[in-house]
């Protein structure tokens, strides 16, 4: 164990195991809810760019995130099995030389693993944009978060072909005071009644909401 720490820890896959940190955090907390992977506008943060350099290896296809995690973990893999190779050889190099050599390698080899994954995992992606976002207002939605606050909290949903979809979802800030924090728990069930084209994300009041209140977007 300590000599696989040693080596993490060593120049280059260090490089990449600080990023990989933060990528196991980044997911966790998609988990738990207190960050959002947009499933159904999956080309919103890759729009930057999505015809040059970084659409040609997928980041057009599916979300940013997915790819540079890709990336990370692959390139991670691979310095740290460069560097194990290079240790365990009697080659009279210079260890910045090397360690430049397995870096390069680590980014190259990283970029091109994320392009072939990402083109098997664009099938998953392609069909969502097809539901508008109008399609979904109206439908009832399950909370799958811990809760849904006024900035946090997704929901899964069910389109008009019978695919489960995970949304982001939001409470209305112009929402009537006095409605029980229950009913945006997990599990519960919601309505999407609006969505925010600034934010990007569907605004949900709780089922058992008496009809007679009407909400702002």
């Amino acid at each position: 164990m300590s000599e696989f720490l040693d080596i993490a820890l060593s120049f280059p896959p260090i490089v990449f195991s600080f990023g990989l940190i933060i990528v196991v955090l980044y997911w966790l907390t998609v988990v738990i809810g207190a960050l959002d992977v947009d499933i159904v506008d999956v080309g919103g943060e890759a729009e930057l760019d999505a015809g040059g350099f970084w659409s040609a290896f997928g980041f057009g296809a599916v979300p940013f995130t997915v790819v540079l995690s890709l990336w990370i973990i692959l390139g991670w893999i691979v310095t740290l099995l460069g560097t194990t190779w290079v240790r365990s050889t009697d080659m009279f190099i210079p260890p910045a030389a090397t360690g430049t050599a397995v870096l390069v390698a680590g980014i190259g080899v990283g970029m091109l693993g994320a392009k072939l994954l990402t083109n098997p995992l664009a099938k998953l992606f392609e069909d969502a944009p097809a539901t508008a976002h109008a399609d979904l207002v109206g439908k009832v939605c399950v909370v799958r978060t811990g809760t849904v606050t006024l900035d946090a909290g997704q929901a899964e949903i069910t389109d008009d072909e019978g695919q489960l979809l995970l949304i982001n979802v939001r409470r209305s800030p112009h929402e009537p005071e006095g409605i029980d924090p229950e009913l945006f728990a997990r599990h519960a069930k919601v309505v999407v009644f609006d969505y925010d084209e600034i934010d990007r994300v569907f605004l949900v009041v709780p089922l058992a909401l008496p009809p007679d209140v009407v909400l702002e977007a």
